[in-house]
């Protein structure tokens, strides 16, 4: 395994508690207004964020790395597609830009990838499910 991810006792409270806060951030997701679409990329990027987290946990490992987390679940995990797993990778890239720059993200990206992000974080949630049998 990668220096990077470190092998851990696997924790599924830790992972349930993730997945609950995941659910928690896409009930607020609705609180944002539709013309805000940096906020709304950021918050699913962190939803998405949770939820690969929470599959380590399960798993029994942990990382620091987000990059080092999405191809974690890419190597170990065939339910999202090649674009899918991009698309993850283009929100973090948009989160470092929104956080730690100021940038904001256009409407235009949001409308054309939406449905694309929830079929992704819903994917992700039926994973965690079955792994916890929830």
């Amino acid at each position: 395994m990668d220096d990077e991810i470190f092998r851990i006792s696997k924790d599924k409270e830790r992972a349930k508690d993730l997945f609950e806060m995941a659910k928690e951030r896409l009930e607020l997701l609705k609180l944002i207004p539709k013309d805000k679409a940096y906020k709304i990329i950021e918050e699913y990027y962190e939803v998405i964020k949770e939820l690969l987290t929470a599959v380590m946990y399960i798993d029994g490992y942990k990382t620091l790395s987000h990059i080092k987390l999405i191809e974690y679940f890419s190597s170990n995990y065939k339910e999202l597609d090649e674009n899918q797993i991009k698309l993850i990778d283009t929100l973090r890239k948009f989160r470092i830009g929104i956080v730690y720059y100021g940038r904001k993200i256009s409407q235009e990206f949001l409308i054309n990838n939406e449905d694309e992000i929830k079929s992704i974080i819903s994917i992700l949630m039926k994973i965690i499910r079955r792994k916890l049998s929830l």
